[in-house]
C-alpha cells in the first residue's frame, strides 16, 4: 500500500505542477496581450508620427538630408514591423489562453478529488447507519473509478476520431487533438486514483465539505454569541 500512495502523492505533485504552470502561461499571456494593445502599439504609432513629421521641421532642414533619411527608414522600418505585428491585441492569446484555462482547471478538478473536497451528495451519510458507511464509501470509489475509467474510453475515441479528421485550429494552428488529449489522460488518472481507493481504504482522503463547516462554524458563533447575551 506504501507503494500505490507514494505513486499517487507523485501523480498529485506532478498534475499540481502542470496545472500552476498552465495558469502561469495564462498569465502571462493575457500580460502580453494588454501590453501589445496597449503600450506596444501606442509606443510604435506614436514613432511613426514623429519620423513621418520630422521631413516638414525646420530642424530636418538645419540638420541635413542624411537625417531625413534615417528618420524615413526608421519610419519604413517601423511600419513594416507594426504590420507584421498586426494591430490590436495578440490574435492567437486568447485562444491559447482558453486551452491553458481548459488544461488548468482540469488538473485542478484531478486535484480536488485527490484531497477529497470534490462535491457528493450527504443524503445517504444521514439515512444509513454509521455501521454502513465505510462499506457505502468503498462502493463509492469503485463506481467514480468505473465511471471516470469509462470516460476515458469515450474521450479516446474521441482524440483519434479528432487525429483522423486532421482537425486544425485556423487561429492558433494548432491541431485539436493535442488539446484534447488532457481529457483521456485526466480521466484515466481520476479513475486510476479511486480504483486505488476502492482497493486500498486507507487512502481515501477524508471529505473536504466547505459548505458544512461553514455552516457548522456559523452556528457555534451563534451558539456562542447567545450564551454570552444570556449571562
Amino acid at each position: 500500500m506504501k507503494f500505490v500512495e507514494r505513486i499517487l502523492n507523485t501523480l498529485s505533485f506532478g498534475e499540481k505542477w502542470a496545472g500552476g504552470i498552465c495558469f502561469l502561461l495564462l498569465t502571462l499571456l493575457m500580460i502580453a496581450d494588454v501590453s501589445k494593445r496597449e503600450v506596444i502599439d501606442t509606443v510604435f504609432n506614436w514613432i511613426m508620427e514623429i519620423t513621418e513629421a520630422y521631413p516638414k521641421t525646420s530642424l530636418a532642414g538645419a540638420v541635413g538630408d542624411w537625417s531625413v533619411y534615417i528618420a524615413e527608414s526608421i519610419h519604413g522600418g517601423t511600419s513594416g514591423f507594426l504590420e507584421w505585428l498586426g494591430l490590436g491585441g495578440i490574435i492567437w492569446a486568447q485562444k491559447l489562453s482558453l486551452y491553458f484555462m481548459l488544461w488548468g482547471g482540469l488538473f485542478g478538478s484531478a486535484l480536488a478529488s485527490a484531497k477529497g473536497s470534490h462535491l457528493r451528495p450527504e443524503i445517504a451519510d444521514k439515512l444509513l447507519p454509521k455501521k454502513l458507511l465505510p462499506y457505502v464509501k468503498v462502493a463509492e470509489q469503485w463506481v467514480i473509478s468505473f465511471f471516470f475509467l469509462f470516460l476515458a474510453y469515450l474521450s479516446v475515441i474521441y482524440v483519434l476520431e479528432s487525429i483522423s479528421l486532421d482537425e486544425v485550429n485556423p487561429v492558433t494552428e494548432i491541431h485539436l487533438w493535442k488539446v484534447q488529449v488532457i481529457f483521456p489522460y485526466i480521466f484515466i488518472s481520476m479513475g486510476f486514483r479511486h480504483l486505488c481507493y476502492g482497493i486500498f481504504p486507507a487512502l481515501i482522503p477524508s471529505d473536504i465539505n466547505e459548505a458544512t463547516e461553514a455552516l457548522e462554524l456559523a452556528e457555534a458563533e451563534l451558539s456562542e454569541s447567545n450564551s454570552r447575551g444570556n449571562h
